[in-house]
């Protein structure tokens, strides 16, 4: 039997149902929260605290903070983010954001969302076993919109604050051994555009940036090789629908820093004229009149690194391998950074651990042999 006024009830399975007002929707109309107890009296306790959490929400409504639910916020944030990002980044924020969050916490109001619920929104990453790196930016991406939000006053709460994500570490790439590279250096000197996998080896570029080149980036006079552009299979979602496509897209490089300019040692100048004589394309590697797309160019790839007898490498080793090379021959770590379009030599060094740990161990052994 329900108490006169305060929505409790005893259910068939002898536990206590409390109704509360958990929120308005944007028509106006309420939409019901529960809480549940094994007594009238723990239920009652945890239903006052839902409803004193209610009046907080209606006081800050009256303060002007922003009315709408995290789904219309997000949209919002897309619109503006929209042209101040790169088509690549727009897309993928489109996508985690409607794939990711918005179905988990997307229905409750800005101001309500408690650091519960992102604690929710984790777990529900977890139990789709999404990699901890993809964790760490679906959560940065949630903390950058309730950021903009408390900026802007719209929100009195960042509730990602404080919030434990799960530990990431580092991931290291192997590089290639220089007997596995001679050999696919070989296998790739007998193969059709087998120079992708040259480019790879002695420029360290990405795959995109592979594909974006044209001859207009080879300078034979100053000796150097120009890299300003990407060419990139972009995902695409479109606002306020589930819709996903995908779409080539060549653009400018990655960030700021991956626009670089790399010398031409004599072994690539030679090659490059070879290319050159033979070409009648404006872009290196083209199919038809477009660039050659990263599909192909890792199509070709594994075609050539199989006949080389390497079963377990992919096409992102080869410039992990031109690093290591590069530290091998006692390049600086400054250089080293630039010439891979890195942002700093931080990232450099988190990356190449295994290569500079070689190199202080060498150092170690000649002082040793000195002392």
């Amino acid at each position: 039997m329900s108490r006169r006024g305060e929505n409790i009830y005893k259910r068939k399975d002898q536990r206590w149902e409390g109704r509360y007002i958990k929120s308005r929707k944007e028509n106006g109309r309420i939409n019901f929260g529960y809480v549940y107890g094994r007594t009238y009296k723990e239920t009652k306790e945890k239903l006052l605290l839902k409803k004193f959490q209610f009046e907080k929400i209606q006081d800050s409504e009256n303060n002007q903070y922003y009315p709408g639910t995290l789904y219309a916020w997000s949209q919002l944030c897309l619109e503006r983010w929209k042209e101040k990002v790169k088509e690549s980044t727009f897309n993928t924020y489109c996508y985690k954001i409607n794939r990711y969050i918005i179905p988990v916490i997307g229905e409750y109001k800005l101001i309500e969302i408690e650091r519960s619920h992102i604690k929710l929104l984790i777990q529900s990453w977890e139990k789709k076993k999404l990699s901890k790196r993809t964790i760490h930016q679906l959560f940065h991406l949630v903390d950058r919109l309730f950021s903009d939000a408390v900026k802007r006053d719209l929100t009195p709460k960042n509730p990602c604050f404080d919030v434990n994500l799960p530990k990431m570490a580092t991931s290291k790439v192997l590089p290639l051994s220089l007997t596995e590279q001679r050999r696919l250096e070989e296998a790739a000197k007998s193969e059709s555009n087998g120079e992708i996998i040259i480019f790879a080896l002695h420029f360290g570029l990405r795959i995109g940036e592979i594909s974006a080149l044209r001859w207009e980036n080879v300078d034979f006079d100053k000796g150097m090789l120009y890299i300003n552009e990407t060419y990139q299979r972009l995902t695409n979602v479109r606002l306020n629908t589930e819709q996903v496509t995908t779409e080539l897209s060549l653009g400018s490089a990655k960030t700021s820093s991956s626009v670089r300019a790399i010398p031409l040692t004599d072994q690539m100048t030679l090659l490059l004229k070879k290319m050159k004589e033979k070409s009648r394309s404006s872009f290196i590697f083209q199919v038809g009149d477009k660039p050659m797309e990263p599909r192909l160019i890792t199509y070709h790839f594994h075609k050539i690194r199989k006949k080389a007898g390497l079963n377990t490498i992919h096409f992102h080793q080869l410039r992990h391998t031109f690093a290591t090379r590069l530290m091998e021959s006692k390049g600086s770590i400054a250089s080293i950074s630039e010439l891979l379009g890195h942002s700093s030599t931080k990232m450099t060094l988190d990356v190449y651990t295994g290569a500079v740990f070689e190199e202080k161990y060498r150092s170690l052994e000649l002082m040793e042999n000195i002392v």
